[in-house]
């Protein structure tokens, strides 16, 4: 499979991904209100991994042979000044639908 001249945008977003997101030891530790304020509805699924980082967990709905959706979710890990879980809704296009934030118990 050859790349056209007009796909190579995405070669180069998933370049700026790649370098962009934190590695392993850093992962998802919450996500503090400043940065879940500037998620919107509609966004995909590289926008939201490049502001955010990598998720803590997935849950994925399937239909036959295609996504349905995906949740993610940003879970607090204890050192986090904010105990906030962050939970966002993909439909099976990889757009955001719904926007939750719900306090984590202690």
């Amino acid at each position: 499979m050859s790349i056209r001249p007009h796909d190579s945008w995405i070669v180069g977003l998933l370049a700026v991904l790649a370098a962009a997101t934190p590695a392993p030891a850093s992962l998802a530790a919450g996500v503090d209100l400043h940065d879940y304020n500037l998620l919107r509805a509609g966004m995909n699924e590289a926008e939201v991994l490049y502001r955010l980082g990598p998720r803590d967990h997935e849950t994925v709905f399937y239909d036959r042979d295609y996504i349905n959706k995906k949740i993610w979710y940003y879970i607090p890990d204890g050192h986090y000044s904010s105990a906030w879980i962050t939970t966002i809704h993909f439909d099976g296009n990889g757009r955001v639908t719904k926007l939750e934030r719900t306090r984590a118990r202690r």
